[in-house]
């Protein structure tokens, strides 16, 4: 009788098939059943802060009663881990899986803030750069800029989309979206952002900033023309407060357009800019 190898060779691969289907079966169920041996979380971060750490997500999670070592694998809810996880005010972004080792994994990023508010109660809380509100905490300060004075909005509003206009603000844009604009322009620029260290909303809506070289104010008035009144400034900075020193004057106005009016005692300077 003559065999046909072809059939035979696609036989043999077919049960070759099948065996390493029921191994992985079994392996598989085998793993589901195994107990959790720990966590591995891992926070990253890439900005310096330090809001969170590992200690952390497992006190939040034995808090919702998530005590996942020991626990068989097959009864662990990533999913709901993760939800837990950003829960935490300061995580932007989490990942939990498990691993074929026998472990379930965490990892969190945290949020970045780009300025401090101080409101007008004196409530304090960050606006990070995705104009989301996140609270302060006493374990870790981040050295952002600061905003303070006529602030009226809290931090029960959570982002800056519900941030409302002052009622004497001419340029109907919310303050604290002007504060944040600023806060971003600082992040940007490395001297300016070493320069200013303080956003200070005046009574009449209007921004000044307070800069850490110089014993005088900074008017900006609003966010309109932000960058071509920081130029305006730089080159009053280097044509003016360099040569005739920084403490000479007490306070450069930048309002107007095309101009830096600089306050010297009882008199005034301007540089017109080209």
């Amino acid at each position: 009788m003559k065999i046909n190898k072809k059939i035979v060779g696609i036989t043999m691969w077919s049960l070759a098939g099948l065996v390493l289907i029921v191994s992985l079966g079994f392996a598989g169920k085998e793993q589901s059943a195994a107990k959790c041996k720990g966590l591995r979380i891992r926070v990253a971060d890439q900005t310096g802060n330090l809001f969170i750490e590992p200690k952390d997500v497992v006190e939040v999670l034995n808090t919702r009663g998530k005590r996942v070592k020991g626990s068989a694998m097959q009864d662990i809810n990533t999913l709901l881990l993760e939800k837990i996880v950003y829960t935490i005010p300061f995580v932007e972004k989490a990942e939990v899986y498990s691993t074929i080792d026998g472990y379930v994994n965490i990892d969190a990023w945290q949020r970045n803030p780009v300025v401090r508010v101080i409101n007008n109660d004196n409530e304090h809380f960050y606006i990070d750069e995705n104009g989301e509100f996140m609270p302060v905490t006493e374990k870790f300060t981040s050295p952002v800029v600061v905003a303070s004075g006529f602030i009226f909005d809290d931090y029960a509003a959570k982002s800056l989309k519900y941030a409302v206009p002052h009622l004497n603000d001419s340029t109907a844009v919310p303050v604290l979206i002007q504060v944040n604009e600023i806060a971003q322009f600082l992040k940007g620029n490395e001297f300016w952002d070493a320069q200013i260290e303080q956003i200070y909303v005046n009574e009449k809506s209007e921004i000044e900033l307070i800069p850490r070289v110089g014993n005088h104010s900074i008017l900006l008035g609003n966010t309109s023309n932000l960058k071509e009144k920081m130029d305006n400034l730089m080159i009053f900075y280097k044509e003016g407060a360099i040569k005739t020193g920084w403490n000479r004057y007490s306070m450069i106005n930048l309002k107007f357009k095309d101009q830096v009016i600089g306050t010297v005692r009882n008199a005034k300077i301007t540089n017109k800019s080209n």
